[in-house]
């Protein structure tokens, strides 16, 4: 099978020859460990990072490629203002919040769509030219689009003080990722993922009764206008400890999940067993300590398991947790990705 056919008929709950593997992304210190400094440094972003998957043997690449332009520099590092409208402090290793998209809740009305024509394709646009991977393209959801773009601490409680003014808001951002998402479609995404984390390791940031006005209609508008566009597979990345409103992602329509973090309570049994039928499960590889701290052996354990009782029969991606991040060692990342090779058989 394909990359593209693999990763396919996983989502679709078919069995397949192996199971299918790939991240959100592989941050670069780790790239170049995989590929070697000689490669890394004669390659660019997308060379580097292609080179990486296919030393792994990954079927999937996660594109996420957001418009942001340098405004100014800060102490800490350059500052950088996003299409939505906010300007953040940006290093190599960490970003924080130095200016909001508006600073107090009236200002909210006048608040402007970002214009869609600002939509970036140019990475998506090679990896189509120049692999045969599944491509995923990210797209922002509306609870972490708000989240950047004001700030965690004035995001939470306005969304409970203010909840319409809030929702106003979300709806012209959620506007404009959806022109994103039907534009990767038509630049050759096989798929949208929409990365919205809603969740500490201990629970929802948001309380239900504000996630019911803010969080599942936006999701449900943005796949029906997707696969309306398009019948695509749309998945859901989100960190931390979800279980609670399962029922609710499931409901909204996702294909599939992503994350499904052991270290938050995430039991990737307990959610095969309750919803394996009606969603693609993606990750689980714990990030916390196994990856990170674990020996190759373990790691490679514990991904055979997840292949052999999680994906056997579809329905499931190999990933970590989250991404494949520069304190993994290269032996861990290797001995997750050359497990069970031919478990699906």
């Amino acid at each position: 099978m394909t990359h593209k056919e693999r990763t396919m008929a996983a989502i679709r709950h078919q069995k397949t020859d192996r199971v299918p593997r790939g991240e959100l992304a592989i941050e670069g210190e780790l790239v170049r460990k995989l590929i070697g400094d000689k490669r890394f440094k004669s390659m660019d972003a997308n060379e580097r990072l292609l080179a990486a998957i296919e030393e792994l043997g990954g079927d999937v690449v996660n594109i996420h490629q957001f418009p942001m332009e340098q405004v100014g520099q800060a102490p800490a590092g350059l500052i950088f203002r996003s299409v939505l409208g906010d300007e953040h402090v940006i290093t190599e290793g960490s970003s924080h919040l130095h200016k909001p998209a508006f600073s107090d809740i009236p200002e909210s009305n006048n608040y402007q769509a970002p214009d869609p024509s600002t939509c970036l394709t140019g990475n998506l646009d090679w990896f189509v030219a120049n692999s045969d991977l599944f491509i995923f393209t990210q797209v922002m959801g509306p609870v972490s689009s708000l989240d950047w773009m004001l700030g965690t601490e004035d995001y939470m409680v306005w969304a409970m003080t203010n909840t319409d003014e809030i929702k106003a808001v979300t709806a012209k951002v959620i506007a404009y990722e959806i022109s994103r998402a039907c534009k990767f479609i038509d630049h050759g995404a096989d798929a949208i993922m929409i990365a919205d984390d809603i969740a500490f390791n201990t629970g929802l940031f948001l309380p239900p009764n504000i996630m019911d006005e803010l969080a599942w209609p936006f999701y449900r508008q943005m796949i029906t206008a997707i696969k309306a566009y398009k019948d695509v597979p749309v998945f859901m990345h989100t960190d931390g400890d979800i279980r609670q409103v399962l029922p609710q992602i499931v409901d909204c329509g996702f294909d599939g999940l992503q994350s499904l973090q052991p270290s938050a309570g995430m039991d990737i049994r307990a959610v095969k067993r309750q919803f394996g039928d009606k969603i693609c499960l993606m990750g689980n590889m714990d990030l916390d300590h196994l990856m990170t701290y674990g020996t190759p052996e373990e790691v490679s354990e514990q991904a055979n398991w997840l292949c052999e009782n999680i994906g056997k029969d579809g329905g499931y991606i190999l990933s970590t947790c989250n991404i494949l991040t520069n304190s993994i060692p290269a032996a861990n990342a290797r001995a997750m990705y050359g497990a069970g090779m031919v478990c699906g058989e």
